[in-house]
Protein backbone atom coordinates (compact mmCIF):
# COMPACT_ATOMS: atom_id res chain seq x y z
CA UNK A 1 0.00 0.00 0.00
CA UNK A 2 3.16 1.92 0.38
CA UNK A 3 3.15 2.89 -3.39
CA UNK A 4 -0.79 3.44 -3.55
CA UNK A 5 -1.40 6.96 -4.37
CA UNK A 6 -4.71 8.56 -2.64
CA UNK A 7 -6.22 9.42 -5.67
CA UNK A 8 -6.34 5.74 -6.75
CA UNK A 9 -6.96 4.21 -3.09
CA UNK A 10 -10.18 5.94 -2.38
CA UNK A 11 -11.41 4.58 -5.76
CA UNK A 12 -11.09 1.37 -4.81
CA UNK A 13 -13.94 -1.04 -4.48
CA UNK A 14 -13.67 -4.63 -3.22
CA UNK A 15 -15.36 -7.07 -5.76
CA UNK A 16 -17.71 -8.69 -3.14
CA UNK A 17 -18.57 -5.13 -2.71
CA UNK A 18 -19.55 -4.41 -6.33
CA UNK A 19 -21.51 -7.45 -6.56
CA UNK A 20 -23.87 -7.56 -3.48
CA UNK A 21 -24.21 -3.49 -2.66
CA UNK A 22 -27.30 -2.82 -4.79
CA UNK A 23 -28.45 -5.88 -3.07
CA UNK A 24 -27.84 -4.55 0.13
CA UNK A 25 -29.39 -0.91 -0.35
CA UNK A 26 -32.76 -2.78 -1.38
CA UNK A 27 -33.01 -4.59 1.87
CA UNK A 28 -32.23 -1.28 3.76
CA UNK A 29 -35.32 0.50 1.43
CA UNK A 30 -36.99 -2.66 2.55
CA UNK A 31 -36.53 -2.31 6.32
CA UNK A 32 -37.00 1.93 6.06
CA UNK A 33 -40.33 1.39 3.86
CA UNK A 34 -42.01 4.51 3.22
CA UNK A 35 -40.54 7.40 0.71
CA UNK A 36 -37.09 6.08 0.88
CA UNK A 37 -38.16 2.77 -0.55
CA UNK A 38 -40.94 4.30 -3.12
CA UNK A 39 -38.47 6.53 -4.67
CA UNK A 40 -35.21 4.22 -4.27
CA UNK A 41 -32.97 3.74 -7.78
CA UNK A 42 -30.55 0.96 -8.35
CA UNK A 43 -29.43 1.78 -11.59
CA UNK A 44 -31.32 1.66 -14.88
CA UNK A 45 -33.34 -0.15 -17.04
CA UNK A 46 -32.30 -1.24 -20.87
CA UNK A 47 -34.23 2.11 -22.32
CA UNK A 48 -31.89 4.18 -20.09
CA UNK A 49 -34.91 4.80 -17.45
CA UNK A 50 -34.66 4.44 -12.97
CA UNK A 51 -34.61 1.06 -12.07
CA UNK A 52 -36.72 1.24 -9.37
CA UNK A 53 -38.56 -1.38 -6.71
CA UNK A 54 -42.01 -0.33 -8.81
CA UNK A 55 -41.60 -2.30 -12.25
CA UNK A 56 -42.80 -0.42 -15.21
CA UNK A 57 -44.49 -1.59 -18.21
CA UNK A 58 -43.61 -1.08 -21.52
CA UNK A 59 -46.50 0.81 -22.40
CA UNK A 60 -46.16 2.92 -19.82
CA UNK A 61 -43.05 5.16 -20.91
CA UNK A 62 -43.98 8.53 -21.61
CA UNK A 63 -45.08 9.27 -24.56
CA UNK A 64 -42.49 12.31 -25.04
CA UNK A 65 -40.04 9.82 -25.26
CA UNK A 66 -41.17 8.21 -28.43
CA UNK A 67 -39.23 9.32 -31.68
CA UNK A 68 -40.95 10.07 -34.55
CA UNK A 69 -40.94 6.37 -35.52
CA UNK A 70 -42.93 5.67 -32.52
CA UNK A 71 -40.06 3.56 -30.49
CA UNK A 72 -38.73 4.16 -27.37
CA UNK A 73 -36.10 6.84 -27.08
CA UNK A 74 -33.07 6.07 -24.10
CA UNK A 75 -34.04 8.43 -21.03
CA UNK A 76 -30.62 9.62 -20.14
CA UNK A 77 -30.23 9.40 -16.52
CA UNK A 78 -27.60 10.23 -14.28
CA UNK A 79 -28.05 8.44 -10.92
CA UNK A 80 -27.53 10.95 -7.91
CA UNK A 81 -28.13 10.86 -4.07
CA UNK A 82 -30.75 12.67 -2.44
CA UNK A 83 -29.14 15.55 -1.12
CA UNK A 84 -27.43 16.29 -3.98
CA UNK A 85 -30.76 16.40 -6.18
CA UNK A 86 -32.37 19.04 -3.68
CA UNK A 87 -29.11 20.91 -3.45
CA UNK A 88 -29.86 21.49 -7.52
CA UNK A 89 -33.05 22.52 -6.98
CA UNK A 90 -34.28 19.62 -8.49
CA UNK A 91 -37.69 17.98 -6.82
CA UNK A 92 -36.73 14.29 -5.16
CA UNK A 93 -38.54 11.50 -6.31
CA UNK A 94 -39.54 12.69 -10.04
CA UNK A 95 -39.14 9.37 -12.41
CA UNK A 96 -39.54 10.89 -15.54
CA UNK A 97 -40.97 14.02 -16.92
CA UNK A 98 -44.37 13.89 -17.69
CA UNK A 99 -47.02 15.16 -15.37
CA UNK A 100 -48.33 12.17 -12.99
CA UNK A 101 -51.84 12.72 -14.15
CA UNK A 102 -50.90 11.57 -17.73
CA UNK A 103 -48.80 8.61 -16.52
CA UNK A 104 -50.30 5.30 -15.24
CA UNK A 105 -46.76 4.39 -13.81
CA UNK A 106 -46.64 7.81 -11.79
CA UNK A 107 -50.09 7.18 -11.02
CA UNK A 108 -49.29 4.05 -9.31
CA UNK A 109 -46.16 5.27 -8.14
CA UNK A 110 -47.96 8.26 -6.33
CA UNK A 111 -51.18 6.15 -5.00
CA UNK A 112 -49.86 2.66 -3.89
CA UNK A 113 -48.86 2.46 -0.07
CA UNK A 114 -45.19 0.93 0.88
CA UNK A 115 -45.63 -2.28 2.65
CA UNK A 116 -44.44 -2.95 5.53
CA UNK A 117 -43.41 -7.35 5.53
CA UNK A 118 -39.47 -6.58 6.24
CA UNK A 119 -40.37 -4.52 9.41
CA UNK A 120 -43.43 -5.95 10.37
CA UNK A 121 -41.88 -9.35 10.98
CA UNK A 122 -38.28 -7.99 12.31
CA UNK A 123 -39.87 -6.18 14.85
CA UNK A 124 -42.18 -8.96 16.17
CA UNK A 125 -39.23 -11.10 16.29
CA UNK A 126 -37.18 -8.60 18.28
CA UNK A 127 -40.04 -7.91 20.55
CA UNK A 128 -40.09 -11.80 21.72
CA UNK A 129 -36.52 -11.65 22.42
CA UNK A 130 -35.86 -8.83 23.65
CA UNK A 131 -38.77 -9.20 26.42
CA UNK A 132 -36.50 -11.18 28.31
CA UNK A 133 -34.11 -10.01 30.07
CA UNK A 134 -30.25 -10.44 28.56
CA UNK A 135 -27.84 -11.90 30.52
CA UNK A 136 -24.32 -10.00 31.01
CA UNK A 137 -21.38 -9.95 33.06
CA UNK A 138 -17.91 -8.62 32.60
CA UNK A 139 -14.76 -6.48 33.48
CA UNK A 140 -15.97 -3.17 35.22
CA UNK A 141 -14.84 -0.84 32.33
CA UNK A 142 -17.70 -2.73 29.93
CA UNK A 143 -20.04 -2.26 32.69
CA UNK A 144 -19.62 1.05 32.83
CA UNK A 145 -19.77 1.07 29.06
CA UNK A 146 -22.89 -1.06 28.58
CA UNK A 147 -24.48 2.10 30.14
CA UNK A 148 -23.74 4.52 27.35
CA UNK A 149 -22.28 2.67 24.51
CA UNK A 150 -22.41 5.65 21.74
CA UNK A 151 -21.53 8.78 23.66
CA UNK A 152 -25.08 10.18 23.86
CA UNK A 153 -26.14 7.67 26.84
CA UNK A 154 -27.52 4.86 24.99
CA UNK A 155 -28.19 1.39 26.95
CA UNK A 156 -26.55 -1.47 25.28
CA UNK A 157 -30.06 -3.03 25.39
CA UNK A 158 -31.39 0.36 23.18
CA UNK A 159 -28.56 0.56 21.23
CA UNK A 160 -28.90 -3.48 20.18
CA UNK A 161 -32.67 -3.93 20.17
CA UNK A 162 -33.01 -0.53 18.34
CA UNK A 163 -30.48 0.15 15.86
CA UNK A 164 -27.95 -2.60 15.50
CA UNK A 165 -30.21 -5.78 15.68
CA UNK A 166 -32.62 -4.69 13.00
CA UNK A 167 -30.08 -3.70 10.67
CA UNK A 168 -27.97 -6.96 11.28
CA UNK A 169 -30.83 -9.14 10.80
CA UNK A 170 -32.13 -7.46 7.42
CA UNK A 171 -28.67 -7.01 5.98
CA UNK A 172 -27.28 -10.62 6.81
CA UNK A 173 -24.10 -9.04 8.33
CA UNK A 174 -23.33 -5.36 10.07
CA UNK A 175 -19.57 -3.41 10.86
CA UNK A 176 -19.29 -2.16 14.32
CA UNK A 177 -16.74 0.17 14.61
CA UNK A 178 -15.69 1.26 18.20
CA UNK A 179 -13.10 4.35 18.96
CA UNK A 180 -12.49 6.84 21.07
CA UNK A 181 -13.69 10.45 20.96
CA UNK A 182 -11.56 12.97 19.95
CA UNK A 183 -9.55 15.26 22.58
CA UNK A 184 -10.57 19.16 22.94
CA UNK A 185 -8.86 21.31 20.71
CA UNK A 186 -5.67 22.70 22.13
CA UNK A 187 -5.42 19.74 24.81
CA UNK A 188 -2.25 17.29 24.63
CA UNK A 189 -2.93 13.74 25.59
CA UNK A 190 0.69 11.96 26.88
CA UNK A 191 -0.40 10.21 29.77
CA UNK A 192 -3.35 7.76 30.72
CA UNK A 193 -4.44 10.49 33.62
CA UNK A 194 -4.35 13.04 30.38
CA UNK A 195 -6.49 10.55 28.76
CA UNK A 196 -8.75 10.70 32.16
CA UNK A 197 -8.91 14.36 32.26
CA UNK A 198 -9.50 15.32 28.77
CA UNK A 199 -12.34 12.54 28.94
CA UNK A 200 -11.22 10.66 25.39
CA UNK A 201 -10.60 7.11 28.01
CA UNK A 202 -13.78 5.61 27.04
CA UNK A 203 -15.31 3.98 24.01
CA UNK A 204 -17.67 5.00 21.20
CA UNK A 205 -19.30 2.42 19.16
CA UNK A 206 -21.30 3.15 15.88
CA UNK A 207 -22.08 1.14 12.81
CA UNK A 208 -20.84 1.12 8.77
CA UNK A 209 -23.98 0.45 6.49
CA UNK A 210 -22.60 -2.44 4.40
CA UNK A 211 -22.53 -0.14 1.43
CA UNK A 212 -20.44 2.40 2.52
CA UNK A 213 -17.79 -0.13 3.30
CA UNK A 214 -15.81 0.29 0.00
CA UNK A 215 -12.71 -1.88 -0.03
CA UNK A 216 -10.90 -4.65 2.23
CA UNK A 217 -8.27 -6.91 2.73
CA UNK A 218 -8.87 -9.70 5.72
CA UNK A 219 -6.36 -11.27 7.44
CA UNK A 220 -6.63 -15.19 8.02
CA UNK A 221 -8.49 -14.69 11.03
CA UNK A 222 -10.99 -12.96 8.80
CA UNK A 223 -10.83 -9.51 10.84
CA UNK A 224 -9.97 -6.52 8.92
CA UNK A 225 -6.36 -5.94 8.02
CA UNK A 226 -7.17 -2.19 6.52
CA UNK A 227 -10.19 -1.32 4.74
CA UNK A 228 -11.78 2.11 3.24
CA UNK A 229 -14.86 3.43 4.49
CA UNK A 230 -17.30 6.36 3.06
CA UNK A 231 -18.00 9.20 5.26
CA UNK A 232 -19.80 12.09 5.09
CA UNK A 233 -18.49 15.37 6.83
CA UNK A 234 -19.90 18.55 7.46
CA UNK A 235 -19.08 21.61 5.59
CA UNK A 236 -18.85 24.88 6.47
CA UNK A 237 -22.47 25.39 4.99
CA UNK A 238 -23.97 22.66 6.50
CA UNK A 239 -23.64 20.51 3.48
CA UNK A 240 -22.69 16.92 3.92
CA UNK A 241 -19.84 16.23 1.76
CA UNK A 242 -18.15 12.78 0.92
CA UNK A 243 -14.96 11.67 2.48
CA UNK A 244 -13.05 8.82 2.98
CA UNK A 245 -11.51 7.17 5.96
CA UNK A 246 -8.75 4.27 5.02
CA UNK A 247 -8.18 2.32 8.44
CA UNK A 248 -4.88 0.19 9.26
CA UNK A 249 -3.99 -1.80 12.52
CA UNK A 250 -1.97 1.12 13.76
CA UNK A 251 -3.91 4.62 11.88
CA UNK A 252 -6.52 5.99 10.69
CA UNK A 253 -6.38 8.64 7.41
CA UNK A 254 -9.09 10.84 6.28
CA UNK A 255 -8.93 11.87 3.04
CA UNK A 256 -11.59 14.39 0.99
CA UNK A 257 -13.82 13.82 -2.34
CA UNK A 258 -10.37 14.52 -4.27
CA UNK A 259 -7.77 12.38 -2.47
CA UNK A 260 -6.58 15.43 -0.63
CA UNK A 261 -5.44 14.54 3.35
CA UNK A 262 -7.58 15.84 5.52
CA UNK A 263 -6.43 14.35 8.98
CA UNK A 264 -4.14 11.29 9.88
CA UNK A 265 -4.85 9.97 13.56
CA UNK A 266 -2.67 7.26 14.92
CA UNK A 267 -4.03 4.44 17.57
CA UNK A 268 -2.71 1.64 19.61
CA UNK A 269 -5.01 -0.61 19.34
CA UNK A 270 -3.09 -3.18 17.60
CA UNK A 271 -6.05 -4.03 14.73
CA UNK A 272 -8.73 -2.00 13.08
CA UNK A 273 -11.21 -1.39 15.76
CA UNK A 274 -13.98 -2.62 13.23
CA UNK A 275 -15.40 -5.48 13.13
CA UNK A 276 -18.13 -6.91 10.63
CA UNK A 277 -20.79 -9.10 12.73
CA UNK A 278 -22.59 -11.95 10.65
CA UNK A 279 -26.19 -13.09 10.50
CA UNK A 280 -24.39 -16.10 8.85
CA UNK A 281 -22.00 -15.95 5.90
CA UNK A 282 -22.93 -16.20 1.90
CA UNK A 283 -21.33 -19.74 0.96
CA UNK A 284 -19.24 -18.16 -2.23
CA UNK A 285 -18.22 -14.92 -0.08
CA UNK A 286 -15.58 -14.56 2.68
CA UNK A 287 -17.03 -11.68 3.95
CA UNK A 288 -20.69 -11.23 2.86
CA UNK A 289 -23.37 -12.25 5.10
CA UNK A 290 -26.88 -13.83 3.88
CA UNK A 291 -30.11 -12.49 5.64
CA UNK A 292 -33.27 -14.70 6.25
CA UNK A 293 -35.39 -12.01 5.32
CA UNK A 294 -34.18 -11.73 1.79
CA UNK A 295 -37.21 -13.82 0.54
CA UNK A 296 -39.65 -12.01 2.76
CA UNK A 297 -37.79 -8.27 0.90
CA UNK A 298 -38.73 -10.10 -2.32
CA UNK A 299 -42.48 -10.44 -1.54
CA UNK A 300 -42.60 -7.39 -0.06
CA UNK A 301 -41.53 -5.98 -3.80
CA UNK A 302 -43.80 -8.38 -5.58
CA UNK A 303 -47.28 -7.60 -3.43
CA UNK A 304 -46.49 -4.00 -3.97
CA UNK A 305 -46.13 -4.40 -7.40
CA UNK A 306 -49.57 -6.35 -7.46
CA UNK A 307 -51.58 -3.82 -5.23
CA UNK A 308 -50.52 -1.06 -7.67
CA UNK A 309 -51.83 -2.95 -10.73
CA UNK A 310 -55.00 -3.56 -7.99
CA UNK A 311 -55.19 0.23 -7.82
CA UNK A 312 -54.81 1.48 -10.97
CA UNK A 313 -57.67 -1.25 -12.22
CA UNK A 314 -59.90 0.16 -9.44
CA UNK A 315 -59.14 3.97 -10.63
CA UNK A 316 -59.99 3.10 -14.38
CA UNK A 317 -63.02 1.21 -13.66
CA UNK A 318 -64.33 4.04 -11.19
CA UNK A 319 -64.97 5.97 -14.43
CA UNK A 320 -65.98 3.53 -17.08
CA UNK A 321 -66.14 4.46 -20.41
CA UNK A 322 -69.04 5.69 -22.26
CA UNK A 323 -70.42 4.50 -25.53
CA UNK A 324 -72.69 6.35 -27.70
CA UNK A 325 -73.53 7.04 -31.47
CA UNK A 326 -70.67 8.49 -33.58
CA UNK A 327 -72.45 11.67 -34.69
CA UNK A 328 -72.20 12.94 -30.85
CA UNK A 329 -68.38 13.19 -30.86
CA UNK A 330 -66.92 16.00 -32.92
CA UNK A 331 -63.83 15.63 -34.77
CA UNK A 332 -61.42 17.26 -32.40
CA UNK A 333 -62.81 14.19 -29.90
CA UNK A 334 -63.77 16.69 -27.03
CA UNK A 335 -66.04 15.04 -25.65
CA UNK A 336 -64.40 13.40 -22.82
CA UNK A 337 -66.01 11.30 -20.09
CA UNK A 338 -64.14 10.54 -16.64
CA UNK A 339 -60.16 9.87 -17.54
CA UNK A 340 -60.97 9.36 -21.16
CA UNK A 341 -63.00 9.80 -23.39
CA UNK A 342 -66.41 8.78 -25.79
CA UNK A 343 -66.11 5.50 -27.23
CA UNK A 344 -68.02 5.86 -30.51
CA UNK A 345 -70.35 3.59 -31.92
CA UNK A 346 -71.27 3.50 -35.74
CA UNK A 347 -75.01 3.87 -36.77
CA UNK A 348 -76.76 0.83 -38.39
CA UNK A 349 -78.55 2.86 -41.85
CA UNK A 350 -79.62 -0.26 -43.13
CA UNK A 351 -83.12 -0.42 -43.71
CA UNK A 352 -85.26 2.76 -44.41
CA UNK A 353 -85.05 4.16 -40.65
CA UNK A 354 -81.24 4.71 -39.66
CA UNK A 355 -81.12 2.87 -36.21
CA UNK A 356 -78.93 3.99 -33.48
CA UNK A 357 -77.03 2.13 -30.96
CA UNK A 358 -77.69 3.17 -27.55
CA UNK A 359 -75.86 5.06 -24.53
CA UNK A 360 -74.24 2.54 -21.84
CA UNK A 361 -71.03 2.60 -20.14
CA UNK A 362 -68.31 -0.12 -20.94
CA UNK A 363 -67.94 -2.61 -18.09
CA UNK A 364 -64.50 -4.10 -18.62
CA UNK A 365 -64.20 -8.06 -16.81
CA UNK A 366 -63.48 -8.28 -12.90
CA UNK A 367 -61.35 -11.47 -13.26
CA UNK A 368 -57.55 -10.05 -13.66
CA UNK A 369 -58.28 -7.91 -10.47
CA UNK A 370 -60.03 -10.87 -8.71
CA UNK A 371 -56.65 -12.50 -9.36
CA UNK A 372 -54.46 -10.05 -8.09
CA UNK A 373 -56.76 -10.16 -4.90
CA UNK A 374 -56.12 -14.21 -4.79
CA UNK A 375 -52.05 -13.74 -5.49
CA UNK A 376 -52.16 -10.86 -3.09
CA UNK A 377 -53.10 -13.53 0.04
CA UNK A 378 -50.68 -16.51 -1.09
CA UNK A 379 -47.93 -13.46 -0.72
CA UNK A 380 -49.05 -12.56 2.41
CA UNK A 381 -49.59 -16.18 3.32
CA UNK A 382 -45.89 -16.42 2.08
CA UNK A 383 -44.62 -13.69 4.37
CA UNK A 384 -45.75 -15.48 7.14
CA UNK A 385 -44.32 -18.61 6.81
CA UNK A 386 -40.94 -17.34 6.18
CA UNK A 387 -41.67 -15.89 9.35
CA UNK A 388 -42.43 -18.89 10.86
CA UNK A 389 -45.45 -16.81 12.64
CA UNK A 390 -48.53 -17.79 13.30
CA UNK A 391 -51.46 -18.09 10.48
CA UNK A 392 -54.36 -16.21 11.36
CA UNK A 393 -57.59 -18.71 12.61
CA UNK A 394 -59.83 -19.62 9.64
CA UNK A 395 -59.42 -18.81 6.01
CA UNK A 396 -60.04 -15.04 5.76
CA UNK A 397 -60.47 -13.91 2.08
CA UNK A 398 -61.61 -17.06 0.53
CA UNK A 399 -65.31 -17.27 2.22
CA UNK A 400 -64.59 -19.51 4.34
CA UNK A 401 -66.16 -19.80 7.94
CA UNK A 402 -63.69 -18.50 10.62
CA UNK A 403 -62.36 -21.54 12.54
CA UNK A 404 -59.87 -21.23 15.28
CA UNK A 405 -56.78 -23.39 15.73
CA UNK A 406 -56.57 -26.25 18.45
CA UNK A 407 -54.13 -26.13 20.51
CA UNK A 408 -51.89 -28.80 19.26
CA UNK A 409 -51.76 -27.33 16.18
CA UNK A 410 -50.34 -24.41 17.82
CA UNK A 411 -48.17 -25.67 19.26
CA UNK A 412 -46.38 -26.87 16.53
CA UNK A 413 -46.35 -23.65 14.92
CA UNK A 414 -45.06 -22.37 18.26
CA UNK A 415 -42.05 -24.73 18.11
CA UNK A 416 -41.05 -23.49 14.85
CA UNK A 417 -41.08 -20.00 15.59
CA UNK A 418 -38.90 -20.96 19.10
CA UNK A 419 -36.62 -22.56 17.08
CA UNK A 420 -36.21 -19.26 14.71
CA UNK A 421 -36.09 -16.95 17.66
CA UNK A 422 -33.57 -18.91 19.24
CA UNK A 423 -31.34 -19.04 16.06
CA UNK A 424 -31.50 -14.93 15.69
CA UNK A 425 -30.94 -14.56 19.83
CA UNK A 426 -28.02 -16.79 19.25
CA UNK A 427 -26.55 -14.54 16.63
CA UNK A 428 -27.27 -11.54 18.49
CA UNK A 429 -25.66 -12.82 21.44
CA UNK A 430 -22.67 -13.25 19.60
CA UNK A 431 -22.47 -10.04 17.69
CA UNK A 432 -23.35 -8.30 21.34
CA UNK A 433 -20.24 -10.35 22.85
CA UNK A 434 -17.76 -9.53 19.68
CA UNK A 435 -19.04 -5.79 20.26
CA UNK A 436 -18.11 -5.80 24.31
CA UNK A 437 -14.82 -7.54 23.33
CA UNK A 438 -13.64 -4.55 20.79
CA UNK A 439 -15.06 -1.80 23.27
CA UNK A 440 -12.93 -3.30 26.07
CA UNK A 441 -9.95 -2.88 24.04
CA UNK A 442 -10.65 0.82 22.87
CA UNK A 443 -11.39 1.27 26.60
CA UNK A 444 -7.37 0.17 27.35
CA UNK A 445 -5.85 0.84 24.73
CA UNK A 446 -4.81 -2.51 23.21
CA UNK A 447 -5.07 -6.19 22.94
CA UNK A 448 -6.99 -7.66 25.38
CA UNK A 449 -5.79 -11.18 25.82
CA UNK A 450 -8.13 -14.36 26.66
CA UNK A 451 -8.80 -14.40 30.19
CA UNK A 452 -10.43 -11.09 29.24
CA UNK A 453 -12.44 -12.29 26.49
CA UNK A 454 -13.68 -15.73 28.85
CA UNK A 455 -14.82 -12.85 31.47
CA UNK A 456 -17.44 -11.60 28.85
CA UNK A 457 -20.44 -13.47 28.86
CA UNK A 458 -23.44 -12.28 27.18
CA UNK A 459 -26.49 -14.86 27.37
CA UNK A 460 -29.50 -14.09 25.53
CA UNK A 461 -33.05 -16.36 26.20
CA UNK A 462 -33.34 -19.49 24.61
CA UNK A 463 -37.22 -19.62 25.82
CA UNK A 464 -40.21 -17.23 24.63
CA UNK A 465 -43.50 -16.63 26.02
CA UNK A 466 -45.73 -17.42 22.66
CA UNK A 467 -48.83 -18.58 23.54
CA UNK A 468 -51.81 -16.16 25.08
CA UNK A 469 -53.63 -16.70 28.14
CA UNK A 470 -56.07 -18.48 26.51
CA UNK A 471 -54.19 -21.00 23.97
CA UNK A 472 -51.78 -21.51 27.42
CA UNK A 473 -55.29 -22.63 29.60
CA UNK A 474 -56.59 -24.60 26.02
CA UNK A 475 -53.31 -26.45 26.32
CA UNK A 476 -52.49 -27.27 30.18
CA UNK A 477 -56.56 -28.86 29.36
CA UNK A 478 -55.82 -30.68 26.88
CA UNK A 479 -52.55 -31.97 28.29
CA UNK A 480 -54.69 -32.40 31.60
CA UNK A 481 -57.07 -34.81 29.72
CA UNK A 482 -54.48 -37.26 28.14
CA UNK A 483 -52.84 -37.37 31.65
CA UNK A 484 -56.36 -38.58 33.57
CA UNK A 485 -56.57 -41.15 30.80
CA UNK A 486 -53.30 -42.61 30.53
CA UNK A 487 -51.68 -45.61 32.34
CA UNK A 488 -52.52 -47.94 30.18
CA UNK A 489 -49.54 -48.33 28.05
CA UNK A 490 -47.42 -46.37 30.50
CA UNK A 491 -43.96 -46.67 28.09
CA UNK A 492 -45.54 -45.27 24.83
CA UNK A 493 -47.46 -42.95 26.48
CA UNK A 494 -44.74 -41.50 28.34
CA UNK A 495 -42.54 -41.09 25.06
CA UNK A 496 -45.84 -39.18 23.34
CA UNK A 497 -46.40 -37.20 26.96
CA UNK A 498 -42.61 -36.00 26.15
CA UNK A 499 -42.65 -35.36 22.96
CA UNK A 500 -46.02 -33.21 23.40
CA UNK A 501 -44.24 -31.40 26.28
CA UNK A 502 -41.19 -30.51 23.79
CA UNK A 503 -43.52 -28.81 21.43
CA UNK A 504 -45.42 -27.00 24.11
CA UNK A 505 -42.43 -25.87 25.65
CA UNK A 506 -39.88 -25.12 23.43
CA UNK A 507 -36.46 -23.58 24.65
CA UNK A 508 -35.55 -24.83 27.94
CA UNK A 509 -32.16 -26.66 28.74
CA UNK A 510 -31.87 -30.51 28.60
CA UNK A 511 -31.52 -30.64 32.20
CA UNK A 512 -34.77 -28.68 32.48
CA UNK A 513 -36.34 -31.43 30.21
CA UNK A 514 -35.18 -34.38 32.18
CA UNK A 515 -36.59 -33.19 35.45
CA UNK A 516 -39.58 -33.19 33.11
CA UNK A 517 -38.94 -36.72 31.76
CA UNK A 518 -38.72 -37.50 35.51
CA UNK A 519 -41.69 -36.40 36.58
CA UNK A 520 -43.69 -37.48 33.72
CA UNK A 521 -42.37 -41.01 34.51
CA UNK A 522 -43.24 -41.40 38.39
CA UNK A 523 -46.53 -40.26 36.90
CA UNK A 524 -47.13 -43.17 34.60
CA UNK A 525 -45.37 -45.51 36.81
CA UNK A 526 -48.25 -44.69 39.82
CA UNK A 527 -51.17 -44.10 37.32
CA UNK A 528 -50.61 -48.01 35.95
CA UNK A 529 -49.87 -49.12 39.21
CA UNK A 530 -53.61 -47.98 39.98
CA UNK A 531 -54.88 -49.54 37.09
CA UNK A 532 -53.72 -53.17 38.01
CA UNK A 533 -55.33 -52.65 41.47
Amino acid sequence: MADTSPKELITRRHDEWVEHYARWRFLQDSLEGGDRYRYAVYGIDSIGYPAMNLIRHRREYPAESKDQNGLIAPFVYSPVTYMTAARAGLPPGMTNRVAATDNDYDLRLARTPVPAFVAEAITRHLSRIYAREVGRNGPAEITEWWNDVDGQGTTIDDWMSETIAPLLLTLGHLDLQFDRPEAPAGVAVRTRADEKSAGINRCIASYILPENMLWWRLTHAGRYAECLVLEYQEGDDGCLEPSYRHWTASESTLYDGEGNLIKRSPHFYGQVPIVRVFVRKKTRCRNVGHSDYEAIADRQREYYNRDSELILSDTLQAHPLLTGPDDYVREDGTVSVGPSYLLPKKKNSEGATPFYESWEFVDPPKGAAESIRRNKLDIRDGVDRDAALVKPAGSAGTGAGVVGQSGKSKAFDHAELNDLLTRRARTLARAERLAAEFALMVIRGGPIDAADKMSLVVTYPAEFDLYSAEDLAALIGELQKVLAAAGTLPETEGDLIKRLIRLAIPGLSDTRYAELDAEVVGFLTRAASKNQQ
